[in-house]
């Protein structure tokens, strides 16, 4: 890359390649972006608004949302970049701040689900009415490291151990705001997970 960093927010949009922010080598957090493509490799786009590391970014309707993050304190501030335009423009805060949170953008949402520090806490995002609101929190099960991912029309998180060490997945209901919980898996410490058609998986094996 163009520069060197350490914990940035990585996403692709439109087939590009994104690398947010992140801790650099002259030990700040950046504010510097960096954009990767085959026939150009990686150039530079405009830099954030706000410097931050270990922020949740998602791509939905053709932006990135990049959300939360560290720069010496943990934030609730939300940034979106569009791509055209090659700018950032802030959004509305979340209700919390958080780092290396969870985040899944689900029908028409952006969802963030704790955090690196055991945060059990769900916000929902309106990109059309700028708002955040808090909805069901997640059972004290799910404390620790955890991903969500929007799939068959659910919205599902993974991880945070159970009692047996197995790791938890719940699913949410948005008519009942609660969460469901799933069959658990057998590993644990669950970091990051996406979503595959079973074709592709078949064309692999």
């Amino acid at each position: 890359m163009l520069e060197a960093r350490y914990d940035p927010s990585i996403v692709e949009l439109d087939g590009k390649i994104y690398a947010i922010g992140g801790y650099g080598d002259n030990k700040t957090v950046l504010q510097s972006v960096e954009r990767y493509t085959e026939s150009n490799g990686w150039e530079s786009v405009a830099p954030l608004r706000t410097a931050r590391r270990g922020a949740a970014p998602v791509t939905f309707n053709g932006k990135i949302y990049i959300m939360g993050g560290f720069n010496g304190n943990c934030l609730k501030s939300v940034e979106c970049y569009h791509p055209d335009l090659n700018t950032w423009t802030s959004c509305a805060d979340m209700l919390y701040d958080y780092f290396s949170v969870c985040v899944a953008a689900h029908n028409g949402h952006i969802y963030v689900v704790g955090d690196y520090y055991f945060s059990c806490i769900v916000e929902r995002y309106d990109p059309q009415r700028d708002t955040w609101s808090k909805i069901c929190s997640l059972d004290d099960a799910f404390r620790g490291s955890r991903a969500c991912a929007s799939f068959d029309n659910k919205l599902w998180t993974i991880g945070g151990s159970l009692l047996d060490g197995s790791t938890a997945v719940a699913v949410y209901n948005e008519a009942n705001d609660s969460w469901e919980m799933k069959r658990p898996l057998a590993v644990g410490r669950i970091r990051s997970c996406f979503v595959v058609s079973l074709s592709l998986l078949t064309s692999i094996q």
